[in-house]
């Protein structure tokens, strides 16, 4: 009897230690499926990072393409408002009067065209083609101070592209003296003077609008 307790108690014993030597494998076994769950985890985790990067460089683009901001200069008009009202009946009396001859200088060259003139100061200088000629081109000079006496309306009502009386090339007042003469003018006496010598246009040194 007793043998046969000591045979059972080292068949228990060696049970025991067949399952404590198992278990260690096991544990083996499951450590490489955390590290597999890791590294799915941080290639899922990856493409956040990318769409971070992506968020940025985007940023970083839209900072670089933004346009500069325009500056914006604030002119003063050198003239009161009761100033003002004055030049503009001027100015809208010499359209009136421009409006006129260039109808006539028109009619002229129609007149001229079908060979049936009428004798005036124009009709003097030469044949009727001259007549015409001469008609069409004083009218075209006509046409473009009435653009500019409609420019120098807008800068009246709108101040716009600058105010009244200030010379577009230097941006500073245009003598009285001279506005009488040539109220519409859109430069001062250095404006013009830097025109001629540069050998340019009046639209050349225009303000944009």
């Amino acid at each position: 009897m007793p043998k046969t307790k000591e045979r059972e108690s080292e068949k228990t014993s060696k049970g025991s230690a067949k399952v404590s030597a198992r278990a260690p494998a096991k544990a083996a076994t499951k450590a490489p499926e955390s590290k597999a769950s890791s590294a799915k985890l941080a290639v899922k985790s990856a493409p956040s990072a990318r769409v971070q990067v992506k968020a940025a460089s985007a940023k970083m683009a839209a900072v670089k393409t933004a346009p500069a901001a325009k500056v914006v200069v604030d002119y003063k008009c050198p003239f009161n408002k009761d100033e003002l009202l004055k030049w503009r009946q001027i100015l809208l009396s010499r359209r009136s009067e421009i409006s006129s001859d260039i109808a006539g200088l028109e009619k002229d060259a129609m007149e001229a065209e079908d060979g049936h003139t009428t004798p005036n100061h124009i009709a003097e200088r030469g044949s009727d083609a001259d007549l015409q000629d001469v008609s069409l081109g004083i009218a075209g000079e006509e046409k473009d101070i009435i653009w500019q006496i409609d420019r120098a309306l807008r800068k009246i009502d709108k101040a716009s592209p600058i105010p009244f009386g200030l010379c577009e090339y230097s941006k500073e007042p245009i003598s009285r003296n001279r506005l009488q003469l040539i109220p519409w003018t859109p430069l001062s006496i250095e404006g013009a003077t830097h025109m001629e010598q540069n050998h340019l246009a009046v639209e050349d040194l225009l303000a944009d609008e």
